[in-house]
């Protein structure tokens, strides 16, 4: 009777924190369904990213800490217009709204160590076909995700000084959870390569899928996801969907990573399958 009673007391503990927990953590949305609710919605108060809005915007806005319909970041050089230049190693900037990082050119690139094969189709290629700065779509990324600048960073003193502008007047302090942290200290040896050319890559590999025939999504082949002016830059939007669109994974992954099957797309180390069609919004 004693083991029967404990045995009901423990089973109603974990009903009561799992009720707590999921109350704290609500479940992340479908994949492909849109930003909102995802952990790139910083304008949420349970977003997955610790972070939330502060000082708080009025209009609870999702877009704003990114993109700006007006006075946004120019590319360095301009010298004309409203809005302030971005730093060296932007060359896209999609209406950007956030305080870019400065830290391009000193981040230390992929470095698998001294002891790699450096000749051969098992040499390290992304390494010995130029690897070295992130392109500017991923210094997008790293604006927040180096851990360099502040989340709410956002807005500029061309823009209006509103309480719905973010932290132009200054508070900007929430800087991004250090386990969402990517470049700490400048050192991004230990993370997946980006900013290579993924044909250079292609050719010298013998482990690595033809970019032009493998698909990522049931729509979209390898080319699809590479950036730069002829589509071969492999970059951090090469993976992840960062508005959780037409993508099928977790983590905004653009497809889901069960038995490795992500990893698997590019990489020719297991068997490919056909990635599924993504869930209609």
């Amino acid at each position: 009777m004693r083991n029967y009673l404990i045995g009901l007391l423990v089973i109603s503990l974990g009903l009561f924190f799992g009720s707590v927990a999921s109350a704290f953590d609500p479940p992340a949305p479908d994949p492909g369904t849109g930003i909102n609710g995802t952990v790139h919605d910083l304008g949420s108060a349970h977003n997955g990213m610790d972070y939330t809005a502060d000082p708080a915007d009025d209009l609870n806005r999702i877009c704003i800490f990114c993109h700006t319909p007006h006075h946004a970041y120019k590319i360095l050089g301009t010298g004309i217009g409203s809005g302030p230049e971005a730093p060296a190693g932007y060359d896209y900037l999609p209406l950007w709204n956030h305080v870019p990082s400065g830290n391009w050119g000193s981040y230390i690139p992929y470095y698998n160590g001294p002891g790699a094969p450096t000749v051969g189709p098992k040499a390290s290629q992304a390494i010995l076909n130029g690897l070295d700065q992130p392109g500017g779509t991923s210094m997008l990324c790293l604006s927040c995700h180096d851990g360099s600048i502040a989340v709410n960073s956002y807005g500029n003193s061309d823009q209006p000084l509103t309480s719905q502008s973010g932290s132009v007047a200054g508070g900007a302090e929430k800087f991004i959870n250090p386990a969402y942290q990517i470049g700490k200290d400048n050192y991004l040896g230990n993370h997946h390569p980006i900013g290579f050319n993924y044909d250079d890559v292609f050719i010298d590999d013998n482990e690595i899928r033809d970019p032009d025939i493998t698909n990522i999504t049931a729509t979209s082949v390898i080319r699809d996801h590479l950036y730069g002016d002829a589509n071969t830059q492999m970059e951090c939007g090469s993976c992840h969907s960062v508005h959780n669109t037409g993508n099928t994974g977790e983590a905004l992954l653009w497809r889901s990573d069960v038995n490795s099957e992500f990893c698997l797309t590019c990489h020719a180390k297991g068997t490919y399958t056909d990635p599924p069609a993504p869930p209609i919004p």
